[in-house]
């Protein structure tokens, strides 16, 4: 192997290009593989939350339900831009209702 293949980096028999087009192939299949997963994950966390909110009785509901309901209708993003800053802040809000309704489950087993 002469000074210039050991430096370059490419790994197959292919040019540089060919090679740095099959990486970049694979890495847009990684990005929509991680994406579906991410997606699933939270769909299914807000599932879950869904499920827990029969736990929790209608009064205390009442009660916790203005606060849930402006946070979500404040969440301001931009889905077409396809922005890491929305996901993220997606995923604090999934996991922001999830605490607060296991809170409010939790205070309702300690006091029932």
């Amino acid at each position: 192997m002469g000074a210039a293949e050991k430096g370059s980096g490419a790994t197959g028999n292919g040019t540089a290009s060919e090679d740095l087009t099959q990486e970049l192939k694979h890495l847009r299949t990684l990005v929509r593989e991680v994406g579906e997963h991410f997606i699933l994950r939270r769909e299914g966390e807000i599932e879950t939350i869904i499920s827990n909110l029969a736990a929790i009785p209608p009064r205390k509901l009442k009660s916790l339900a203005p606060g849930l309901l402006h946070d979500m209708r404040c969440l301001r993003l931009k889905p077409v831009k396809g922005r890491l800053k929305d996901l993220k802040e997606i995923d604090r809000m999934i996991e922001d209702l999830a605490d607060r309704i296991i809170s409010a489950q939790d205070e309702q087993t300690r006091s029932g």
